[in-house]
């Protein structure tokens, strides 16, 4: 049984696999649950990890504890067998780990509807952080860009009316040690993604034919320092997405990497991708042909910088940090009356433009 703390984060993690993120390095939602326990590492807040039998800790792990809620029993499916399963051990071991005594305590989901059905005191927030998915449950949501937090308000609109004052937008966020820059790229341009018409393949075939460079297209497989290589010397990475992007991790490793992005100009890419600063947006055939030519005029090593300064955890755990604050306090007070500090909701390129307007005045 955990120890009482200061405060603590339970946090419920993926239904079907255990948390071994070198066991599953192409499952987006394992590094997701891997990443937001790093980021609990980094503030320092102690946190219960919720996993199926197998699942372990970041090394060296000084804040966290392993409930273990056993084998699945089948992939989860909503209110199939498995998914009532996993939902009673689930109750078992937060009745068992709760304190509910007043200090501040919150509830991550991490795989949104399948902890849906939990049981839990009324005066314990819930909140579903890193949300890419299509739907919502939580009454406190954090979405990785303001076009997720968009489409999931269209889309749920009757449940948005009663909570969307308590959301709040923060970037997924990687290791930058996994990636290295090279100022000397291949000439390939690079589609890293699914075969899929929606993920506009045949955009960034039929650039890459137009462009006469060699297009290489990577669909699974790879990851790790082959990706990490793959990535870096490149010439630039090409992510014409036809459908709104939440996020989009690729654009995220590319710009690490100092490698450009060229994309469609909607979703994520609108505020993950920096025109003519980390790559390129576009909306015709002509716009991606000139934006393969024009990315030998941006700086790598800048692009890199940038990434670093963005989606990292040290980047963003000060943004996490302030709006676990602000879930405890508006949960425990007064709602949307509640008295709270301002938050700073600047964007990156916001943040430039007054940045400079300093240094000219």
């Amino acid at each position: 049984m955990l120890q009482p703390t200061s405060s603590l984060m339970h946090v419920l993690g993926h239904p079907n696999l255990p948390l071994i993120p070198e066991q599953y390095p192409e499952n987006s939602q394992i590094l997701n649950c891997w990443n937001f326990c790093l980021l609990l590492e980094y503030l320092k807040i102690p946190y219960c990890y919720y996993g199926l039998k197998g699942s372990k800790l970041p090394p060296k792990s000084s804040f966290g504890h392993l409930a273990e809620c056993g084998l699945s029993t089948g992939n989860w499916q909503y209110q199939n067998r498995w998914h009532k399963i996993y939902t009673k051990r689930l109750n078992r071991l937060l009745k068992k780990n709760i304190h509910s005594d007043g200090r501040p305590e919150w509830i991550s989901s991490l795989y949104g509807i399948a902890q849906s059905n939990i049981d839990v005191p009324r005066n314990i927030p819930i909140i579903e952080p890193l949300v890419g998915y299509n739907h919502c449950w939580a009454n406190y949501r954090v979405f990785p860009s303001y076009a997720q937090q968009h489409v999931i308000y269209t889309s749920e609109s009757d449940f948005t009316a009663q909570t969307r004052c308590f959301d709040a937008v923060i970037s997924h966020f990687l290791d930058p040690s996994q990636y290295h820059t090279c100022l000397s790229p291949k000439k390939y341009l690079l589609y890293l993604g699914r075969n899929a018409t929606d993920k506009g393949i045949q955009i960034a075939e039929t650039c890459a034919k137009a462009c006469n460079r060699e297009l290489k297209i990577i669909n699974n497989g790879c990851y790790g320092k082959a990706k990490a290589t793959l990535l870096s010397e490149a010439y630039a990475v090409l992510m014409p997405t036809l459908y709104v992007e939440p996020f989009g991790y690729v654009a995220i490793e590319a710009q690490l990497s100092g490698t450009p992005v060229i994309s469609t100009d909607w979703g994520a890419f609108t505020e993950t991708v920096l025109q003519d600063i980390t790559g390129f947006r576009c909306r015709t055939f002509t716009e991606f042909c000139d934006a393969v030519t024009l990315c030998k005029n941006l700086d790598r090593t800048e692009i890199s910088k940038i990434a670093k300064k963005r989606f990292t955890v040290q980047a963003i755990a000060e943004k996490y940090s302030q709006y676990f604050s602000l879930v405890w306090k508006i949960h425990k007070s007064e709602g949307y009356y509640t008295n709270t500090e301002k938050l700073k909701r600047s964007t990156f390129l916001e943040q430039n433009y007054l940045n400079s307007s300093k240094e000219n005045q």
